[in-house]
């Protein structure tokens, strides 16, 4: 049994906060053809939840093209929910990316409802991050607030913060991906998220540690209250993701009442 939140989030038929962590497939493609691709192995993958790598895309700072092809993602994937991430080069983004071409995005994507989640990085600040949630809620998207670190891992403490101040931020889930660098980082990662789990029940969490050393945390990390994971379709989005069919085998044994 593990510890779920006491208000999980019930999005296009899956719920993030049940029994058993969703698993999310990030598409990463770069052109059209790559991404459009992507999309038609998803069936392969067999994924709860997409992710939308846009700043892997060619055309995000077009926002004509960028927003068309969102479009035809959305309605190609049908009913499956999706998250919009366009992350910031400092935190680990594959490109940089421009600030107004990615505010124009997510401001399309929020207002058509043509996605089902947006996440944005902590670090924006309180007075931003709080104009988006705004923006989000009129429109019935999440807000997932997040912090990355692909040098190190903090300590506990130190990540219990980041995901409390993302909960009073205003996040509907709160998020953090951190790389280790010994066996007890990601003990720390797991402690922190427990940690957060308990004082703060109502909220789902994303946690992870990345790499080779954190693998196994995308594996076990539901059972310390981490309620998604991501793994690999096509290609990785992050250092240490599994395939996603491995994840769907580890999962049946994991939760085994659930399959």
């Amino acid at each position: 049994m593990r510890p779920v939140p006491a208000k999980p989030i019930f999005v296009k038929g899956r719920v993030l906060g049940g029994p058993v962590p969703l698993l999310c497939v990030p598409l990463v493609g770069r052109s059209r053809e790559d991404i459009l691709a992507e999309v038609r192995e998803l069936g392969s993958a067999d994924p709860d939840v997409i992710e939308l790598r846009v700043d892997a895309w060619g055309c995000v700072e077009d926002h004509e093209k960028s927003a068309s092809l969102l479009r035809e993602t959305r309605d190609l994937v049908k009913n499956m929910p999706i998250i919009l991430t366009c992350r910031a080069h400092w935190e680990g983004g594959l490109k940089e990316v421009a600030e107004d071409a990615k505010d124009a995005l997510y401001e399309t994507a929020i207002k058509e409802r043509l996605v089902d989640f947006v996440d944005k990085e902590l670090c924006y600040g309180e007075s931003k991050l709080s104009r988006w949630k705004a923006l989000a809620s009129s429109r019935g998207v999440l807000l997932i607030l997040s912090y990355h670190n692909f040098d190190r891992t903090p300590s506990k403490e130190f990540i219990y913060s980041q995901l409390v101040q993302q909960i009073r931020c205003g996040a509907d889930v709160a998020k953090a991906a951190l790389m280790p660098r010994a066996e007890e980082d990601v003990l720390s990662l797991l402690a922190a998220t427990l940690a957060v789990r308990r004082d703060f029940p109502d909220t789902p969490m994303i946690t992870m540690s990345m790499g080779p050393l954190g693998m196994h945390s995308r594996v076990v990390g539901g059972l310390y209250g981490s309620d998604l994971t991501f793994a690999a379709g096509s290609a990785a989005s992050a250092p240490g993701q599994l395939p996603a069919a491995q994840m769907r085998n580890a999962f049946e044994l994991i939760y085994p009442a659930n399959f």
